[in-house]
């Protein structure tokens, strides 16, 4: 195995763009304990954001050195080398603060990255919405944040379907850790608890569309158990209670398109651009939080339809986090396509983490500094 080395000289070019990456990595990776990591780190977003097309180790590594064991040692840092990526994405949400302190939106989002084999971290059939079938893929789960320069990724999940939970061989080959596990709900919701925690002030809003989210009922029970704040999209399918001005005669649940076209219009609402109802989930738990279900009508008569427990919240204030996964859906397609989030080759669920957050944080200064010219 090549040991982690420096960089060799001559290997850094562009000095101006060189110089202001430096204090950035400096950063968001002062978590990593070796000078050596923290070049590489530097090199690898530095590649990220040079090296056109497909991003493979080998295409990263020649992009940015002339030195024949660039890759196998550029490999070695995001497979092998044992950083924490957890330290460093709470770097990079330091730096992102820094960038735009206020946080006006935390966004959940799914990432679809089609694999070939059955051997990386994660791997298992899934339905991807964005290519409409069954495909072999790892699903990702990303928590952006919003603030001066749109959503910018800061924390990842992958998720361990239960088959490779009760795989105890399987788990150990690519080194998944033994409490990652449990239902696809409650992975979102660890990756979305552990963005949020922490937070000084007025927690900013949830937002999420949760048309992927098979448990999607187990995940707003939580979000509306919790004390955040939530505009969450959600599928007709998905069953309300609706609120009415007699609560001693509760309304029995019923899928929201149903509410939508009955209580709608009974209220006269079809005239309007969106539709706002009271309405609580089913269930003596959650039952009792009053919620507030938001439909816009399109040109064809369909209806997307949200949730939301910010009921006195007026709409112009809401419209905007009704709009935050679509702008997170289109962030999550630039990371594929600009970024090499498709691209890791290595299996090792450890690998995977530290691509995805070189892969974050070399958007995030992109983004930020590209804004900044």
């Amino acid at each position: 195995m090549t040991p982690l080395h420096g960089p060799a000289p001559g290997m850094f070019t562009e000095c101006g763009e060189t110089h202001r990456l430096q204090p950035f990595v400096e950063t968001v990776f002062d978590c990593l304990p070796r000078v050596d990591q923290r070049k590489w780190a530097e090199l690898y977003i530095r590649a990220l954001l040079r090296t056109p097309g497909k991003k493979s180790v080998r295409r990263l590594a020649h992009s940015v050195s002339d030195s024949p064991t660039a890759p196998q040692a550029m490999h070695q840092f995001v497979n092998a080398s044992p950083w924490d990526w957890s330290a460093a994405r709470r770097g990079l949400l330091r730096w992102v603060r820094q960038t735009s302190p206020a946080v006006r939106a935390w966004t959940l989002a799914p990432a679809f990255i089609p694999k070939r084999g059955e051997h990386s971290a994660g791997v298992h059939r899934r339905f991807d919405p964005r290519l409409r079938r069954v495909t072999n893929c790892q699903l990702g789960m990303v928590v952006l944040a919003t603030g001066d320069h749109g959503p910018l990724p800061v924390d990842w999940n992958l998720y361990i379907p239960h088959d490779w939970a009760a795989d105890t061989a399987l788990r150990s080959k690519v080194r998944v850790p033994d409490e990652v596990r449990g239902p696809l709900w409650s992975q979102a919701v660890e990756v979305l608890h552990r963005a949020t925690s922490g937070t000084a002030g007025r927690p900013a809003p949830v937002t999420a569309e949760l048309s992927w989210l098979p448990e999607r009922e187990a995940f707003l029970a939580h979000l509306v158990r919790g004390e955040q704040p939530f505009v969450v999209e959600v599928p007709g399918t998905v069953r309300v209670r609706p609120v009415t001005s007699q609560p001693a005669v509760p309304s029995a649940p019923a899928p929201v398109r149903q509410v939508i076209e009955e209580r709608g219009a009974a209220d006269g609402a079809e005239r309007q651009h969106v539709v706002s109802l009271p309405v609580a989930l089913p269930g003596p738990a959650v039952g009792r939080v009053r919620l507030r279900l938001l439909a816009q009508r399109g040109p064809s008569g369909s209806a997307r339809t949200w949730l939301t427990n910010l009921v006195d919240r007026p709409l112009p204030d809401l419209l905007p986090l009704m709009g935050q996964p679509r702008l997170a859906a289109t962030v999550v397609n630039t990371l594929s396509g600009d970024f090499g989030l498709r691209d890791f080759e290595g299996r090792s669920f450890p690998g995977w983490h530290h691509h995805t957050t070189l892969v974050s944080a070399a958007f995030a200064y992109a983004r930020v500094r590209g804004a900044a010219r």
